[in-house]
């Protein structure tokens, strides 16, 4: 498939209580660190999409999604939510003012294969949400997804599908409220060497659009590495990566440079998997860009089964979908914690991003039609979370409530803040 046909996100992954997670009606943007896969290949975090996502659901051991037949589990969701800042920041004349509730209602159904050599699953997920007042906010998000794996002998390869459709404001677009389609595709390999060598590669494409006067979106991202175990628990080794981004006009950005990956696991009370590189990038209108960092880290500590943390950051350049020929830098930093309190779990999480908006030096004349973009302001996010959950009913249903305040600085219309709290019960069949 080719960049402008798929790509990589979040969406493409719909396993297990994650993929249930996202049809709660809370409202969090996460960074959380995919899983990893059988074969010990690394997954790492990706960029937040922007949209208001649920708070991830209590980690209470199990029992959502019962197995229906085999490999197929099924479940449901139904929440109430209060926003206090409904618009986000973003006023039009007519449009949302002030606070709303708003009633979700979601499900998802996965299906997984026996263990073997090779394995494969899917997965549905889908929520509505209704608006009490400002009902124009008030639509329907879903995605499909399926997923392969190969693991024999020293060979392991991973392959990821996805669709996905968004509705909802999104800060990435002002805070307007957009209707985006995204497609996506993602294959990951390991190759073992020898005891202490492995080959490790991965090829990401990701295709997004949305409605309105926005830009369409593609990426591509390729790299390998050549990993080098130093001990039982940990493997280091250097890399090469390589970026197409762009977002549909003559000022595509590609991008190549040297990556170093550190993974390590100590059983599972901590495990480590970080990707840093730098990105060497031209444009392909004769603008010139300074070497930027990127990175991918998702750190996991499980101190006891009563409580445990995980860190996530992630650094990369994307296209800017509202701004043509514009780019930014975005870092997303996530904390989050959670204590397992008789019964319920707690959680606690704080998400912070900063988006950096990048222009291109053009030093001779500028080709085809693309505008050089005007500055655009630096926005910088901050959002604190909490839930509280337990199972109920012989451990067929989650019941939470939760929390959650978030803060934007960027000047005019970028800036906001708002609370959102609210109550959700998970039901599986």
């Amino acid at each position: 498939m080719s960049p402008e046909a798929t790509g990589h996100t979040k969406t493409v992954v719909f396993l297990g209580a994650s993929c249930f997670a996202a049809c709660l009606s809370a409202q969090a943007a996460s960074t959380a660190p995919l899983s990893a896969t059988s074969g010990g290949i690394a997954s790492l975090p990706t960029a937040p999409s922007g949209f208001n996502r649920a708070v991830p659901a209590p980690d209470t051991g199990g029992g959502v999604g019962t197995v229906l037949l085999d490999g197929l589990s099924f479940a449901s969701s139904l929440g109430l939510t209060y926003d206090s800042n409904v618009n986000q920041g973003y006023v039009t004349p007519g449009g949302a003012q002030g606070s709303d509730v708003y009633l979700s209602l979601g499900g998802v159904a996965n299906y997984q294969s026996k263990a073997s050599d090779f394995t494969f699953g899917g997965n549905y997920h889908g929520t509505y949400n209704q608006y009490f007042q400002n009902t124009d906010f008030s639509g329907f998000s879903q995605g499909l997804g399926a997923s392969a794996n190969y693991d024999v002998g020293r060979l392991n390869v991973t392959g990821l599908l996805g669709v996905d459709y968004d509705h909802g404001s999104n800060r990435n677009y002002g805070s307007q409220v957009v209707d985006q389609t995204t497609f996506s595709t993602s294959l990951t390999s390991r190759y073992k060497l020898s005891p202490k060598t492995s080959l490790t590669g991965n090829l990401n494409e990701r295709f997004s659009s949305s409605s309105g006067a926005f830009n369409q979106t593609s990426s591509f991202d390729m790299g390998t590495s050549a990993l080098w175990r130093y001990s039982a628990l940990t493997e280091i080794g250097p890399g090469i990566r390589y970026t197409s981004t762009t977002d549909g006009t003559a000022a595509g950005r590609t991008s190549i440079g040297p990556t170093v990956t550190v993974n390590y696991k100590l059983s599972s009370k901590v495990s480590l998997n970080s990707r840093l590189g730098v990105d060497f990038a031209t444009y392909q209108d004769g603008g010139s860009a300074d070497p930027t960092f990127s990175t991918s880290l998702a750190l996991n500590y499980r101190a006891s089964k009563l409580w445990g943390m995980n860190l996530s950051l992630y650094r990369d350049t994307q296209a800017d979908p509202s701004v043509s020929g514009g780019y930014y830098e975005i870092t997303a930093l996530r904390l989050g914690y959670n204590r397992k309190i008789r019964r319920a779990t707690l959680n606690l999480g704080c998400s912070y991003e900063t988006t950096t908006y990048t222009i291109p030096v053009y030093t001779g004349v500028v080709s085809g039609s693309t505008p050089i973009p005007p500055p655009q302001p630096d926005r910088k996010y901050l959002s604190l979370d909490s839930s509280l959950g337990m199972l109920i009913f012989h451990n067929t249903t989650a019941a939470s409530v939760f929390v959650r305040f978030t803060d934007q600085s960027g000047g005019g219309s970028n800036s906001y803040n708002s609370v959102q709290t609210g109550i959700s019960i998970s039901r599986s069949f």
